[in-house]
């Protein structure tokens, strides 16, 4: 019964919170229900980014930033389930709901086996000495990035692959949140049934900008690509592999959802005609990448930056570039210290 609540308690941080986060990214726009459940994961990611860093400069404990997040994750699921009851928004839902064709119900199927397949059947990464270790030890000894998983000593010199990027530590947050749930269950069990289906709400984002306005298209896109998925164990070093077999780590969350969804969100504010996302989730979406791993550092700036590119030929708009480049800047910062921590 405990292992019962403690999974439950799981479930709230990790699909209820954010989803309800989410939608105070609404505002005049009608999103769409993975629309605003991604988004809410940018804020809290971001939100994570940015209080993780300071504290493990600081060297403070895990239980005040669990302390911390916490309430700031409540505060803005709170927030976000008032703004929905104030606008009613339960009756809009109903009007805008499309009645989805048998290829969707096809790819729900082909997504929940996959999710069961991952959730059951864990593959045991070798990745998982450090990753996942690094969350156990954060736990056990009640510091953030401050003790080595490999030798048990405290760090000498923080590691700089990993320290500007602690998913690890975001691991090691939520498990403490969810009632002391183990972090190896919390990476290897539920991250894999929150995370794979994301990976998917990011395809169907995508579908709804490759076939605007073609519902069985969008569909079919979806199926193709959870098929696709599937059948991609030829080769170790594709996304599909990544999404498959390790999607608790932040590489792969960062492969198969926060690239991808930035990909959505460039195309949304760069090189549409009429803006159909805040800025705000542009510059989040880079503090997400930042988090996940140092290759976000990297990638994020670089996809924005091509997007940018892109959009100035085609738009000739200064300031959308301008203020595209203020939403790559934590990635700058952050790129600077990786380089000067070397």
């Amino acid at each position: 019964m405990d292992m019962v609540m403690k999974g439950v308690l799981a479930l709230v941080w990790l699909a209820v919170v954010p989803a309800a986060a989410g939608i105070l990214f609404t505002g005049k726009r009608q999103l769409k229900f993975a629309e605003i459940f991604l988004h809410g994961y940018l804020l809290l990611f971001a939100m994570m980014e940015i209080l993780v860093l300071p504290m493990i400069l600081l060297k403070m404990p895990l239980h005040v930033l669990t302390a911390v997040y916490g309430s700031l994750a409540a505060g803005f699921a709170v927030a976000g389930l008032l703004l929905w009851k104030k606008k009613n928004r339960n009756k809009n839902l109903r009007k805008k709901m499309e009645r989805p064709s048998i290829y969707f119900w096809m790819a729900v199927v082909v997504i929940l086996l996959q999710v069961l397949m991952c959730a059951a059947m864990a593959h045991m990464d070798a990745d998982d000495c450090f990753y996942v270790a690094a969350a156990t030890t954060d736990v056990h000894t009640d510091s953030i990035f401050a003790v080595d998983p490999y030798t048990g000593c405290e760090y000498r010199i923080l590691p700089r692959r990993y320290v500007l990027s602690p998913f690890p530590v975001f691991l090691a947050v939520v498990s403490q949140l969810s009632g002391g749930l183990h972090p190896a269950i919390m990476a290897h069990m539920i991250f894999p049934v929150i995370f794979l289906p994301m990976a998917y709400m990011v395809q169907y984002c995508l579908g709804e900008k490759w076939f605007s306005g073609e519902k069985k298209a969008k569909d079919i896109y979806l199926l193709l690509a959870a098929c696709i998925c599937s059948f991609s164990g030829y080769s170790v070093y594709n996304a599909g592999n990544f999404q498959m077999v390790r999607i608790w780590q932040g590489k792969a969350v960062l492969a198969s959802v926060l690239l991808p969804y930035l990909i959505c969100l460039c195309i949304s504010m760069l090189l549409e005609k009429q803006r159909k996302n805040s800025w705000t989730a542009l510059l989040l979406a880079n503090i997400s990448c930042c988090l996940l791993s140092s290759m976000g550092i990297i990638l994020a700036p670089i996809m924005t930056g091509c997007f940018l590119a892109v959009s100035l030929v085609m738009r000739k708009d200064w300031k959308r570039v301008g203020k595209g480049l203020l939403c790559c800047l934590p990635s700058f910062v952050l790129g600077i210290a990786y380089i000067l921590i070397g």
